[in-house]
């Protein structure tokens, strides 16, 4: 898809209000995201259960010129870039609204942006002049290639992922990790929790973790993948998850935490 075919929606705000810890606006460039994952539980929160959702993305109409306006006018506060789409998706490469967005942000608002894209290496330049202003989160799932391939079919390979994360660390910018969602049976092996807080500690990244929350549009694209193991799901402890990541990061002096209140 070439830049002018890519679908424009009006913008009448660029910076909206958020609720998660930690966050005082949100930035979201685009509509849709070209990752495609099948666990997304975007669609269930705006309440958009499009059966093209993760095929079709649209980009905001003039959202830089809106973003400079509000960077104007609101106080400053951290910003999430981004929270209902990845501002690193496939896209982007041809677009480059984020990296816009983030030389309007920088100068006045701490930034915090989570993706699962490796082309979040593009804008080095950008986080490391400012690196008081950022911290930068890769969402990592799992270093089994087979479950991207299914649950992630259009983000960055886990080894990329990984080798961002360590490049933006050795640069001293400030990294995190998203681990999740954590889904019973095919991400939660300790095999896969000691790759991901080993991860962490080489990279001095804290972790920031959840489980699956089964909505109803997520259910049912999940269901036409593993069938009945979501029962299997449903009544799982994630309790004992939970008990094991821990233990994996105090042994590694890793900070961990649960990614929402609970």
């Amino acid at each position: 898809m070439s830049a002018s075919t890519i679908p424009r929606v009006p913008c009448k705000t660029a910076l909206s209000k958020s609720t998660l810890p930690g966050l005082m606006y949100t930035f979201n460039p685009y509509v849709g995201c070209g990752h495609g994952c099948l666990y997304c539980y975007v669609p269930d929160v705006v309440r958009r259960p499009d059966p093209a959702w993760g095929h079709k993305v649209s980009v905001k109409e003039g959202v830089i010129d809106t973003l400079r306006k509000d960077a104007r006018r609101l106080p400053p506060g951290p910003v999430g870039v981004s929270t209902v789409t990845d501002p690193y998706q496939p896209v982007e490469k041809q677009l480059e609204v984020t990296r816009r967005a983030l030389e309007v942000l920088s100068p006045k608002f701490p930034v915090s942006i989570q993706t699962k894209s490796c082309l979040v290496l593009r804008d080095t330049d950008i986080i490391r002049g400012r690196p008081r202003s950022f911290e930068v989160g890769l969402t990592m799932t799992s270093p089994d290639e087979e479950f991207q391939r299914t649950f992630e079919p259009g983000a960055s390979r886990p080894e990329n992922r990984a080798y961002a994360l360590e490049e933006l660390s050795s640069k001293g910018v400030n990294t995190w990790i998203f681990y999740g969602p954590i889904i019973p049976g095919l991400n939660d092996s300790e095999e896969c929790i000691r790759w991901i807080i080993g991860l962490a500690r080489k990279t001095r990244s804290r972790v920031l973790f959840d489980r699956i929350n089964l909505r109803p549009a997520l259910t049912a694209r999940m269901r036409g993948v593993i069938g009945e193991r979501l029962d299997a799901i449903r009544v799982h402890d994630f309790g004992a998850t939970f008990r094991k990541i821990g233990e994996a990061c105090r042994r590694e002096g890793v900070r961990c935490e649960f990614a929402f209140s609970r």
